[in-house]
């Protein structure tokens, strides 16, 4: 599975969709416009002399259902713009506390935390459908800076951990692949082709209680024409859903089996989603979801949210499972599921080990030894040994530090022990600043993590990083103005910035000023790396010298291995070796803000041409792999940790 491609596929659907839409608009348009022509047909003068064939009736029926349709989009998007959480909210959905006590709430965050560590991505915060019994899941967001991902109380508490993992799995695929931004567009379309039913049922209620409550004739006659209006824009509406419907059918039910694939791919563990699945059929109340308002976001769950029909969303749970256990037998198991008990869950609450053990096993900074094949699959999709790592990791982190990434003051202070100088004196100073402004205990927090923190491997510490991420969404806006302001005060205190201070700016200002500004998603602007190759130049070249900086002939031997690829791949662009001085901070920047709004394909020639480049002798490093992580966070495009991938058959 290549998440570029499959975030390019759900780019390119954005096509499908608008072509439906317009379609859907069309047939909405004609229906009113012979709804309206019906109306004054019969109201005219009552002879029925009058012509059935009104252009000018046509022109304002298509302009005003045009406006009413694209305003209720633009509502509803405009609605959608606080991202996933909002949806979550909007499905009843309630926020698991990161610190829960609850086994089966400890456990799902385990595993979520999991998965994101092994994706690269800031853990999504998880929502809890607390009066769903069935079994299911969604994942919701236009970008993994603002996803989410629900569970219905029955997906949490019926499932084994290695049937949850296959769903969140499943769900963190959606993530990774584009999907979320897709659906929710889906949702405002949708609910714009719709809005004239809404319409059509308001008139009716206006009409029915006219006729109830006017004794006059005249009354009676207006209710009765509003009832008539009422009743053809509901069929209209009606309409309105058959081309919702064939709209989510045609976006979603291939991008279910894709999302199936993808889990396995990453658990290497078929028997896990495929149980779930198994448990959904043969389970009373199966996958469907009573809330209201799982009618128009049934195209994100992980199963059928509504009883099946002809343009149901999902494809069928037989040929799911069949797809993924090809010998199934057709058996689902018993219908009467019992609630999963604190099974051994390699504690669930969080690990044992000491904080001077772990960080003793956690500091290694051994190259990881890759081939350049090798680091391109790590690049384009997440592996079981990326998995089974993060779960190590997760495993290993002290509870203390978890604890700290789960609370808004220790999460601030974690970021700040990242970030402080080695130089004491300078520390001193930096630490009395902190004092000034978020007071001694967050400071004196900060100073004391800093000797736990700032010797663990780049990979431990983003890692780290992306748990705090979804605490520190929790500050308010103010908050986070002050919190961000004292980040980019110690990462400039000592007037320069290393390597691993502008990796972790990249990542807050990335996952976090776009939450709390909420930002419009990049808009793609270049389709060709040729309309780039400047901007290639300068990073390559970058990034060349970051991996060899004491050797002129290691420099342009690695940025000539880094072109060669683009070239093998079939790119035409010309990208010039650049001098030291055309390749600052601010290029960079300027470079990477230009890439951020480039297709996913581009950006995976740029990041696999990056990988070819300072893998030239056989190792990526700790630094290397920091400014690697840094490129793809700035630029949309998270990549999971580098390790070294095992054959996939």
């Amino acid at each position: 599975m290549d998440f570029f491609e499959h975030q390019e596929r759900a780019r390119r659907r954005t096509g499908v969709l608008i072509f439906y839409f317009i379609l859907a608009v069309v047939g909405i348009i004609l229906a009113t416009y012979a709804l309206a022509t019906g109306l004054l047909y019969f109201l005219d003068d009552g002879t029925g002399t009058q012509s059935l064939w009104r252009p000018e009736v046509l022109v304002y029926t298509a302009i005003g259902t045009s406006v009413i349709v694209f305003l209720a989009s633009a509502f509803k998007s405009a609605q959608l713009s606080g991202g996933g959480a909002v949806v979550a909210r909007e499905l009843g959905g309630r926020e698991i506390d990161l610190d829960t006590r609850d086994y089966h709430e400890r456990r799902l965050l385990n595993i979520v935390e999991e998965m994101a560590i092994a994706s690269g991505v800031p853990a999504p915060t998880v929502f809890l459908l607390d009066s769903e019994d069935s079994i299911n899941a969604f994942a919701a967001g236009k970008t993994p800076s603002d996803a989410v991902i629900g569970v219905t109380r029955g997906c949490m508490t019926l499932l084994t951990r290695d049937e949850l993992q296959g769903v969140i799995a499943h769900e963190f695929s959606h993530i990774l692949n584009g999907d979320m931004r897709l659906n929710i567009r889906l949702m405002a379309v949708l609910f714009g082709i719709l809005f004239l039913a809404l319409m059509g049922e308001l008139i009716m209620r206006f009409g029915v209680r006219g006729s109830l409550h006017s004794g006059r004739r005249e009354g009676v006659g207006a209710a009765l024409i509003l009832l008539i209006a009422g009743l053809g824009l509901l069929a209209i509406g009606y309409l309105g859903n058959f081309f919702g419907n064939l709209i989510k059918a045609s976006v979603s039910r291939q991008r279910e089996f894709l999302a199936d694939a993808s889990a396995v791919q990453f658990t290497r563990n078929p028997e896990g989603l495929a149980g779930a699945l198994k448990k959904i059929g043969g389970f009373s109340s199966g996958s469907r979801v009573g809330h209201p308002m799982a009618r128009d976001a049934s195209h994100l769950f992980f199963g059928s949210a509504l009883r099946s029909s002809i343009f149901a969303t999902h494809p069928p749970i037989e040929k799911r499972i069949q797809r993924l256990l090809p010998h199934w037998n057709g058996e689902y198991g018993s219908s009467r599921l019992p609630t999963v008990t604190e099974e051994s869950d390699s504690s669930p609450a969080g690990g044992r080990s000491s904080e001077a053990a772990a960080v003793s096993m956690l500091s290694s900074e051994s190259p990881v030894e890759l081939s350049a094949s090798e680091a391109s699959e790590s690049l384009r999709g997440l592996h079981p040994e990326q998995i089974e790592v993060a779960h190590e990791l997760h495993e290993q982190l002290p509870d203390e530090w978890k604890r700290l990434c789960h609370n808004r003051d220790g999460s601030r202070a974690v970021v700040f022990a990242l970030l402080l100088a080695q130089d004491k004196s300078l520390r001193a100073e930096e630490i009395a600043h902190l004092q000034d402004s978020v007071g001694s205990e967050t400071s004196d927090l900060a100073s004391h993590l800093a000797a736990e923190l700032q010797p663990l491997h780049s990979r431990i510490k983003l890692g780290i990083v992306d748990l705090c991420i979804p605490t520190l969404r929790r500050l308010s806006r103010s908050e986070y103005q002050q919190f961000r302001s004292l980040t980019e005060h110690l990462v400039r205190s000592d007037q320069q910035i290393d390597l691993f201070e502008f990796t972790l700016l990249k990542v807050i200002r990335r996952h976090l000023d776009g939450f709390f500004d909420q930002n419009p998603a990049d808009r793609i602007r270049y389709r060709h790396l040729s309309s780039l190759q400047h901007d290639a130049a300068v990073l390559l070249t970058t990034l060349a010298a970051v991996s060899h900086p004491e050797d002129q002939s290691a420099i342009r031997s690695a940025f000539e291995t880094a072109v060669s690829h683009l070239t093998e791949m079939g790119n035409q662009a010309v990208i010039p070796f650049l001098p030291a001085e055309q390749c600052g901070l601010r290029q960079v920047d300027e470079a990477l803000e230009r890439f951020a709004h480039a297709t996913p394909l581009v950006k995976r020639d740029l990041l696999e041409a990056a990988c070819h480049g300072i893998i030239a002798d056989g190792k990526i490093s700790s630094r290397e792999a920091e400014l690697i992580r840094a490129i793809a966070d700035a630029i949309g495009c998270p990549i999971p940790p580098f390790v070294k991938t095992a054959p996939l058959y």
